[in-house]
């Protein structure tokens, strides 16, 4: 009997790993694919931001769902749902005559990519116990983590020697994989809970992201426009109503009063530093290897996967460590480091080659990988069990808007100081300077971490 119950444990964990994975490593694959985009449809390069945008948009208006989609219908049959969407979006994907067309098939890749991932962490806090939770998040946490980073060397790879249809095609097989692994280890679903929907806490949270997503991202476009700011307040009154919504509710949504838990809350803010930390990276260095220094997709994917390695490794020990030391350790560790190795990469650009580059990337990955996944075990093991479902689609619609937040802000700094700086530099000299730059502000955020690390260690 215990052993039935160790290999279905594990089989869940293959399944989920292989559904977080196919999410995370689509996104990715389309970073260095946007110069291709922006000559193959004529767009502009805040036009074809929109190609990764909507995925994110997507995954955020259906994440607030899980919960309730969790209890009313069951997990196995919203996790294979959301396999069969995202397969559909990714078949459908190299049929596109337009932008528009791929806008809204990117858009149904991410509602399915929106209903798999906060299920991921919920199905595996179903089947580990607290003291293996660490370990299993760890080794899904590869996913989470290490698919951006692979996820742009694979795109270079494609885009190098097949067509850009691959980018979507590729991830047909996996679908099919994830969904036959959610098929056979899945527990079957047991009775449903008859809940009441809650449409206008939906409503007011949907609008709420979707304006707030839409202002922010549209900030790159129309700097200093009092309408774009009338969006992103708009968005902002949404979700605060939907606060007001939800707490008034006999049964929300999403349980807002989970963030009353100082440790969960806690943990949220930490994985956003660990995001911005991570999606620098994946935004910088391209602009560095393939804008400004001309190189290849495929350099730039190559020059990132030294990282994606370090990132899996720390973030399965330090997994292992969570699980028998606690979290402080691990994550204070992967703060550090992190803050660290970022200043480093700040100060090192243009005055260092690639090799030393790519080695304050690993080491820098070794950092984050510490954070990320610890961070979410910490924060979701102090919540009740049945609360890990809210608390796992907090989680993962932070990462998604903060994502968002932290592409548009540094590409705009970005534009910015590379504006500043060739009134007096040449084009490459003003693109080494503003990635310089960026990357030191990010620096000092992450080194705000630090403090709040602090505070909570007698919490963890």
């Amino acid at each position: 009997m215990n052993e039935g119950k160790k290999a279905n444990k594990w089989g869940v964990l293959v399944a989920t790993l292989l559904g977080g994975f196919m999410v995370i490593l689509n996104n990715s694959l389309m970073n260095v694919a946007l110069p291709y985009f922006m000559q193959l449809f004529d767009i502009t390069a805040v036009e074809g931001q929109w190609i990764v945008t909507a995925f994110a948009l997507g995954m955020a208006i259906v994440m607030p769902l899980t919960s309730y989609l969790s209890k009313r219908v069951g997990r196995k049959k919203i996790f294979l749902l959301g396999t069969l969407i995202f397969f559909v979006g990714s078949l459908a994907g190299p049929f596109s005559w337009d932008f528009t067309s791929m806008i809204f098939f990117r858009l149904l890749q991410g509602f399915g990519g929106g209903l798999i991932m906060p299920l991921t962490m919920m199905l595996i806090f179903k089947h580990f116990p607290k003291n293996e939770r660490g370990l299993a998040l760890g080794i899904w946490g590869i996913a989470a983590m290490v698919a951006p980073t692979i996820g742009p060397t694979l795109g270079g790879v494609l885009l190098e020697f097949f067509s850009w249809d691959m980018l979507f095609y590729i991830n047909l097989p996996t679908a099919v994989v994830a969904a036959g692994a959610g098929l056979y280890f899945l527990e079957k679903d047991g009775e449903p809970m008859m809940l009441r929907f809650d449409w206008i806490g939906f409503l007011f949270i949907s609008f709420g992201l979707v304006a707030a997503m839409i202002g922010i991202d549209l900030l790159q476009a129309y700097p200093g426009e009092l309408w774009v700011y009338g969006l992103i307040a708009a968005g902002v009154s949404a979700l605060v109503l939907f606060i007001w919504q939800e707490l008034r509710s006999d049964e929300p949504l999403l349980n807002i009063r989970i963030l009353r838990n100082t440790v969960f809350s806690g943990s949220l803010i930490v994985i956003c530093f660990s995001v911005m930390a991570m999606f620098s990276v994946l935004l910088l260095v391209p602009i560095l290897i393939q804008d400004i220094y001309g190189y290849s997709p495929l350099f730039a994917g190559l020059l990132l996967f030294p990282q994606a390695l370090s990132m899996g490794i720390a973030m399965t020990i330090g997994g292992r460590v969570l699980d028998k030391k606690g979290p402080y350790i691990v994550i204070m560790t992967g703060v550090v480091t992190t803050t660290l190795s970022t200043f480093a990469i700040g100060f090192s650009i243009g005055e260092v080659g690639v090799v030393m580059l790519t080695t304050f990337l690993v080491f820098q990955g070794i950092g984050n990988g510490m954070i990320n996944t610890p961070a979410s075990t910490a924060g979701l093991n102090a919540l009740k069990e049945e609360h890990v479902p809210a608390g796992s689609a907090f989680n993962n619609v932070s990462r998604q808007l903060m994502k968002v937040i932290c592409i548009v802000f540094i590409s705009i700094f970005f534009e910015y100081r590379r504006g500043t700086h060739l009134s007096t530099n040449e084009w490459a000299a003003a693109g080494e300077q503003a990635v310089q730059e960026s990357y030191l502000l990010v620096a000092v955020f992450l080194l705000a971490s630090i403090p709040l690390v602090y505070y909570l260690r007698k919490r963890w």
